[in-house]
């Protein structure tokens, strides 16, 4: 069996944290080098031990152990168990032993105690049955005590140093005595190194002060520029007059008119206040869906940000935002090259700005209905957030999401449903249950099950993310909506036409409500609507539908445009429906031009190729019928 992993750490989620440290501890311990290349019973000892499994995530959620953690065991040279009352009567640490035991013997499991006392049998025992006694022939648990090898945690025992060097020693087949000598002699060179490098770090003291003064005037700025803003706030709310306005009926979006206003205008002698709280009420507008409010506030505030600076290149993004919203590739793609101009890579902020033109990029991609490219750009932003310092889960999983989203657009179903998996788990970790963007993952994988043709794993998923909407959103949000037009899409693909038609008429109106009548999420709607109608056999009703459809497209999107071709092709579905193979065939061959003009991939102008050559075949076989 392959040796892959130095050890396989068991314990409770009650000892979580002592077993995260531990496992740092092990993996960053570097022998020293008068031990490395001593035969062991291992082989020559190395540098550093392999690495240490720790993986309890799946337990909770499944009936056994699974297999990949079964595996995991088998790799393992030795096991470490946490002791303590709570391992002792976890389920798991005990079936794990017992694995271990099977696969490895006896003598490779070591015991750290952290809480608790051994062979008590009471509720401060810390032994899983598992590691009390030894197995018998048979692989059952006898009633012969197993004395398992054990470093011991608890205060005034062996200590942290002591227990770390017992297990190392274990571990990688050394002698206890050579770690703790050779552990002992470089301490006692350390401690010199640091004799010696204290004038050196008296020097450098010196030029810390300096640079924290330097770093104590850029914090002053920061405090000020928070205080004004606080103030800001503060005084959007004063200027209510209660005499006109009952303070229990103002809106937010009456809230944020105000802001903007002041922001505007009250802050002429200090422009780089006015940007930021230009900046945020335009970051809000948007996620409000106000385009137009948000790209005024956001111009205005560019204009306060200086030639260059990451400032400046931030703002130009978040416009770039807004144009990928508006299906608007010209001008999304002007402002992503302004934006890479507008800074350099070492001012601050470089990274997370370069990740966000990967972004951008990705956008851009999808819009000219180059998906692939589209998935490569969004992988690599999840890869740059994963690397950054700090909290960025929430951006790695909304980019796996839009790495997804753009492989269903290709279909290329492959790692779909792997992404929206991931990317559910992490906004579960980082928001819990019950928050609208663990809703949005679960929407979004019901999307892509649609996508695969699997509406009956669809449903599920859209009733769990339905709940989550139901309970944190308004009624009229727009998420609900977009909920409501998937689930429409979801009951037509199964053949229930009343249902989707009801799913899509809620949507429409919340959509028609917060955005007006000629909105694109409107025109989406009607989309779906009238291949429902149309798959149902109500042609009549579906062809005028559509032509509603197209008055919305052309003015959001323009005539060239991805969504355009799809209308087509739907419009010549619906009349092969009908029976109307020339009207079907003509509208097949302008999506087929269209793909064509507006460069989309090459699969996709494939499939409609072929699309169009069988409604040739019918048009003429057609053609053959009528005229014998």
């Amino acid at each position: 069996m392959a040796e892959r992993f130095s050890a396989f750490i068991s314990y409770s989620h009650h000892d979580s944290a002592t077993a995260r440290q531990l496992h740092r501890a092990i993996e960053s311990y570097r022998f020293p080098k008068n031990v490395i290349g001593t035969q062991t019973a291992f082989g020559p000892a190395q540098r550093k031990l392999k690495h240490v499994f720790r993986d309890r995530d799946e337990l909770a959620a499944s009936g056994d152990l699974g297999e990949d953690l079964k595996t995991a065991l088998a790799d393992s040279r030795f096991q470490i168990v946490i002791c303590s009352p709570s391992a002792a009567r976890s389920k798991w640490v005990n079936e794990e032993i017992l694995i271990f035991k099977r696969q490895h013997g006896e003598a490779r499991t070591l015991a750290v105690i952290v809480a608790g006392e051994p062979y008590t049998s009471d509720e401060t025992e810390c032994f899983p049955p598992a590691l009390q006694f030894r197995l018998d022939s048979a692989g059952d648990l006898s009633d012969l005590p197993a004395e398992p090898v054990a470093a011991d945690l608890r205060p005034g025992k062996d200590g942290k140093r002591l227990a770390r060097l017992k297990l190392l020693a274990g571990l990688s087949g050394l002698g206890l005595d050579d770690l703790t000598q050779r552990d002992t002699s470089r301490r006692q060179r350390q401690m010199m190194l640091y004799s010696a490098t204290s004038t050196v770090i008296a020097f450098i003291t010196i030029g810390l002060a300096i640079y924290a003064e330097d770093q104590r005037r850029v914090a002053v700025a920061e405090r000020n520029l928070a205080e004004s803003s606080l103030e800001f706030l503060a005084g959007t709310f004063e200027i209510a007059n209660p005499a006109t306005e009952n303070p229990r009926t103002i809106t937010a979006i009456t809230v944020l008119d105000r802001a903007s206003k002041r922001a505007s205008g009250e802050f002429g002698q200090r422009p780089e206040v006015a940007a930021r709280l230009l900046r945020t009420t335009g970051e809000i507008y948007r996620n409000l869906g106000l385009l137009d409010e948000s790209e005024r506030d956001l111009t205005h505030a560019l204009k306060l940000e200086p030639a260059n600076g990451s400032g400046r290149a931030g703002i130009l993004l978040e416009l770039a935002v807004l144009a990928s919203k508006r299906g608007d590739a010209k001008q999304l793609e002007r402002l992503v090259k302004q934006a890479g101009n507008s800074f350099k890579a070492n001012d601050e902020h470089s990274m997370v700005l370069a990740i966000s033109i990967d972004e951008r990029h990705g956008d851009l991609a999808f819009l000219k209905a180059n998906y692939r490219e589209a998935a490569r750009r969004y992988a690599k932003a999840a890869a740059g957030y994963q690397n950054l310092d700090g909290e960025h889960r929430a951006q790695v999983a909304e980019n796996l999401m839009d790495q997804a989203y753009a492989l269903v657009q290709a279909a290329d179903f492959d790692r779909v449903d792997a992404l929206y998996a991931k990317a559910h788990r992490m906004f579960l970790q980082r928001y819990g249950p019950r928050d609208v963007r663990t809703a949005r993952a679960l929407h979004n994988q019901a999307f892509a099950s649609l996508s695969a043709g699997k509406p009956e794993d669809a449903i599920p998923r859209m009733d769990s993310a339905l709940k989550i909407y139901s309970r944190v959103l308004e009624p009229a949000h727009p998420d609900l909506a977009a909920a409501r037009l998937l689930m429409g899409r979801i009951f037509a693909a199964q053949g229930d036409t009343a249902k989707a038609v009801d799913n899509f008429r809620m949507a429409r109106a919340i959509f028609s409500a917060v955005y007006g009548e000629g909105n694109a999420a409107v025109g989406d709607t009607d989309f779906y609507t009238a291949e429902a109608l149309g798959r149902s056999g109500r042609f009549d009703e579906a062809l005028a539908l559509t032509g509603s459809v197209k008055q919305i497209y052309d003015t959001a999107y323009g005539a060239e445009d991805p969504d355009q071709a799809e209308l087509l092709m739907l419009r010549s579905r619906i009349h092969a429906s009908a029976g109307n193979s020339l009207q079907a065939s003509a509208q097949c061959r302008a999506a087929l031009a269209l793909y064509q003009r507006i460069g989309s991939e090459r699969e996709i102008v494939a499939q409609t190729n072929r699309a169009c050559a069988e409604l040739s075949v019918k048009q003429r076989t057609t053609r053959v019928v009528i005229n014998q």
